[in-house]
Formats: C-alpha cells, structure tokens, sequence
C-alpha cells in the first residue's frame, strides 16, 4: 500500500514539476519582423499626377534646377519647391510619381524612376507636368514579382510579440531581438543625382549621393550592379547599353570624360570618352563601405561610413590623387564621425557627419584637412549637400528639415531658412 501511495505522490510531484519547468521556459519575445509590402501587377504601371503643395516626410535625394528645388518623397514623388529667394522658399506643389527614388533633370524634362520604368516627364511648368516618354521594365531587378501578390516594393518594418517555450529551437537565439540595422531592399539606396558642382540653366545640380546622372546628352542610372545607359538627344530615353559593374555600386559622380562611381568595396573610375560606352580603367579598393565620391581637378574625396547595410565599421574621409587616372593613390585618410554627402569648391569641403553636423573643411593642403577646420554647425543630422555659387550658397538635407546657408564667411555659415520635415 505504502508503495502505492509512493508511486502515485512521484506522479503528481513530477506533473507539477513538469508544469512549473514548462510556465518558466514560456515567455514572450518582441521582435521586428520586415514585412513586405506588394503592387499588384494590374496597377504597377500608374500615370502621374500634380497635386497641392504637402508636408515633406520622408525627403530622399534633392535637385536644384533654374529657381526650382527638386525634393524627393521616398516612393511617393517629388515636391516643387520656388527657391528665387532662398531666405524664403515656397512650397508650391507635388508631382507624384509612385515608388519614385532618383531623378536628374535636363532642358525641362525630369528623368525618374516610376516602380519598374524610367519615365521622361515635361516639367517646364512644374504644375503642368505631364509624362511624354517611357522606357518600360528598366528597374525589373529592385521589384520581385511574386505569383498572385504581385510586386514586393519595400519592406516595412513591423513589431510582433509571441510566445516562446523552451521546446522551441529558436529558445535563446537572438533572432528576435529588436533589429537597427538597415535592410537593402527594393532600390532603397538612403540615398541624389551626381554633378560636377557647377550650376547649369540646361541640367541644374544634385547631391553626392547619386544614382542618376547626365553627361554629354546621356543619361546613366544604376542599378546595385549595373549601370544602364539611355541616349537623350530628342528628350526621350533610349536604353544603349548596360554594363555590369560590381554588385554594390551605389553613388554616381561625372567629372570631365570620366565617371566615378561609388560602391561597398572601393571607387571605379570609368573612361566615358565615348557616352555610349564607359568603361572601367581603374579602381582604389577599401574595406566594406559606403562612399559617395566627389572629385575636383586631380582629387577625389571619399567618405566612408559604417553602421548601413554595407555592413563596414569604418568612418573616416579618402583623400585620392587621381593625376594618373589608371592609378589612383591615396594621399591620406582622415577619421570622421558618421560621413554622409558632401561637396568641394572654391578649395571648401562641405562634409555632412549625420548626427554630427555639417563641418566645413579648407581642403588648400589636402595633407592638413583635419587642422584646417573652419566651422561646424550642430543641431542637425545631416544627409547631404549641394554648393551653390562657388560654396556661398548651401543646401543640407537634414533630419528634420531642408537648411540653406549663406556661406560666403567660411567661418561663420549663417542659416538663411529651412524647411520643414515632418516625419511619421
């Protein structure tokens, strides 16, 4: 009996045990899963539309043509803003042009991207504007096309809480744990058109951080390992080539007959003798990164920045020669905060440091650069910027607004207005 009663006690002491071990392996995990975000494939080639002037939310890459400033909404269009009086811009109106990223602008008509195409729209009168060509399925890559959703165009990021017990294989694993890395998804660049610097009434001037780009009656878009090529002699754009490059290619810079592009691992240097054709004659390679490029005379500057889905650790400024441009050397490195855009002229360089600030640098001893700091505005995580007027005029792409700067004392910028930016 005494056995009996033994063995049904062990039962129930171990049911309970059992049970205990069981409450104390279940918890909840709160995690950020990426969740993605379709067109079907009935509505991925819409038309555009001009709309009221709206609140900037999500600003990408910013383009400045005749009075206009061109100010991207992630994915959604571009806003029109009248820049003729820089202490006092005005908001004037919105083109939308769905799942738009990049644009570059020459003789009134705005080259962007719409989801898959490259469209060509009219914007001699910004209000008016109107779409009178289109290359279709030039940006297939960036949307995959799943059987009865239709298109994947981003990734949005979505927090769940579930319960987890210790019978789950993914007990003490760190996949749920709250992500802050950057996903790369569908042509999300965090990234503007790049330029050469100089003010042109015929195509106007972008940022450092650049997809697209004209040269020479040529368009060049890239797309993370190509680089497409469309004629733009009438205005319409003609697909003449695609040349692979290397995957990660991710800013644009044209300078003279050459094109310098940006990627994770290092710069490529491209002869663009012939528009139709560039090739690649040379490269610098460096560690994993990211690096928009600016190049004046025989230099190039390159800012290299960790913390992005380029995966590198590394912040700090490449100062190259490029005298032998089949042989680019570095002149020095020099260790930044957090480098974004930047731009060069008048013997200024202009760096946006993220969180850090805008710093203004004299580059006259490229050897010296890190003595040779002239200003530093805080209080605004800077994306990137375009010179203006040999450098005494700036715009910065900020956090929380568009800034402008009367930067004729290089050592005492002094904001001349902002505009808003209201994100979600």
């Amino acid at each position: 009996m005494s056995n009996i009663r033994f063995l049904a006690f062990a039962a129930i002491t171990s049911l309970i045990f059992t049970s205990c071990l069981q409450d104390e392996c279940t918890s909840s995990r709160t995690f950020v899963q990426w969740e993605a975000v379709f067109v079907p494939e009935s509505e991925i080639r819409p038309g555009i539309n001009v709309s009221d002037s709206r609140e900037i939310n999500t600003p990408g890459n910013i383009y400045y043509y005749k009075n206009y400033l061109l100010i991207n909404e992630l994915r959604e269009g571009v806003h029109v803003i009248d820049n003729s009086d820089p202490s006092s811009p005005i908001n004037i109106g919105f083109i939308e042009i769905p799942g738009n990223l990049d644009m570059a602008v020459k003789d009134d008509i705005l080259y962007a991207d719409l989801y898959l195409d490259l469209v060509a729209i009219d914007i001699s009168n910004p209000m008016q504007a109107k779409i009178i060509g289109r290359t279709d399925g030039v940006f297939n890559s960036y949307y995959p096309l799943i059987a009865d959703a239709g298109y994947i165009i981003e990734y949005v990021p979505t927090e769940r809480t579930i319960e987890v017990d210790c019978g789950d294989g993914r007990w003490g694993s760190k996949w749920f744990q709250n992500s802050a890395i950057d996903i790369f998804v569908a042509g999300d660049f965090s990234t503007t058109a790049g330029s050469s610097g100089a003010v042109s009434e015929v195509t106007g001037v972008g940022g450092s951080m650049a997809r697209f780009t004209i040269a020479k009656n040529y368009l060049y878009t890239l797309d993370g390992f190509q680089m497409r090529v469309f004629s733009i002699d009438d205005g319409m754009p003609d697909l003449e080539n695609t040349i692979t490059v290397e995957w990660g290619i991710e800013t644009l810079f044209p300078y003279k007959d050459y094109l310098f592009i940006g990627a994770n691992a290092g710069m490529f240097i491209m002869d663009n003798s012939d528009p139709a054709a560039p090739y690649v004659i040379s490269e610098f390679r460096h560690v994993q990164s990211c690096d928009p490029v600016f190049v004046v005379d025989d230099v190039a500057y390159v800012t290299l920045r960790g913390g992005t889905i380029c995966r590198g650790f590394v912040n700090q400024l490449d100062v190259l020669d490029i005298s032998d441009i089949e042989n680019p050397t570095l002149i020095r490195s020099y260790p930044m905060q957090n480098p974004h855009g930047l731009s060069v002229t008048d013997e200024t360089l202009f760096l946006c440091e993220g969180q850090f600030g805008l710093k203004v640098f004299s580059v006259e001893d490229n050897t010296q650069i890190d003595r040779n700091i002239l200003d530093q505005i805080g209080g605004i995580d800077a994306y990137d910027v375009i010179a203006l007027d040999n450098g005494d005029h700036l715009i910065v792409v900020g956090e929380d607004g568009i800034y402008q700067y009367n930067a004729s004392d290089r050592e005492k910028l002094s904001e001349l207005s902002r505009i808003a930016v209201n994100r979600k």
